[in-house]
């Protein structure tokens, strides 16, 4: 069984979203030959996943979902076409959600993932309010991306976190090596989060491997 890290690896100087805290990793003094690191960052940084709290102040913690959440088939959307700061539409998404499990997740591939660390990264596709609500409307249970964020980075928008978190949607965002997996194929995922009682989101190691037949 082939295991596919969907993952960026948590180090200073990663991309992160503007204005959230940078990744700090500093060797703490302890005795020989022991080590130990103090790491400090926000909880959405690098292959995150958003709790409903992300937005709405009285919506679920990361720790109020059950562990199963995280646990689900899914299938890669290919959405390779799509331009810097563009909408994701209703048309690019509709002809791959007839092959999305009941409560699956529906993931992604902008192939943005190719612009980490670069400047380009922060003017990634997203969806529009339209494709936002088609997915509530088809099932999923979760929604990731190969992006820094399911809305625009560049505009500022709010919809589509709005739409997919407001019906119990979650969202995983900086995704990578989508294009290992093929499209229209259900995979078993794990996006399970730390559990960091109260918080509104976390890092996630996040792994897709091919479902059994």
């Amino acid at each position: 069984m082939q295991f596919i890290d969907l993952s960026h690896a948590i180090e200073e100087g990663m991309t992160i979203f503007p204005g959230d805290p940078e990744p700090r990793i500093e060797p703490v003094e302890t005795e020989p030959p022991w080590q130990v690191s103090r790491l400090s960052l926000g909880t959405h940084t690098g292959t995150h996943i958003d709790a409903a709290s992300h937005l709405m102040p009285e919506g679920k913690t990361i720790t109020q979902y059950p562990p199963e959440r995280f646990l689900l088939t899914g299938i890669v959307i290919p959405l390779e076409g799509c331009g810097e700061d563009t909408p994701i539409g209703v048309e690019a998404l509709r002809p791959h959600l007839k092959a999305l499990p009941a409560g699956g997740a529906a993931l992604l591939r902008t192939g943005w993932d190719l612009y980490w660390k670069s400047e380009r990264y922060l003017r990634h596709p997203y969806l529009s309010p339209e494709a936002a609500r088609l997915l509530v409307e088809a099932g999923a249970s979760l929604v990731g991306i190969d992006a820094l964020s399911v809305d625009s980075s560049v505009q500022g928008t709010r919809h589509a976190h709005a739409t997919l978190l407001g019906n119990d949607v979650l969202i995983v965002e900086n995704l990578t090596r989508l294009d290992r997996l093929a499209s229209g194929v259900v995979y078993r995922c794990s996006f399970l989060p730390l559990p960091l009682r109260g918080l509104d989101g976390s890092p996630v190691r996040a792994l897709a491997w091919r479902a059994a037949s």
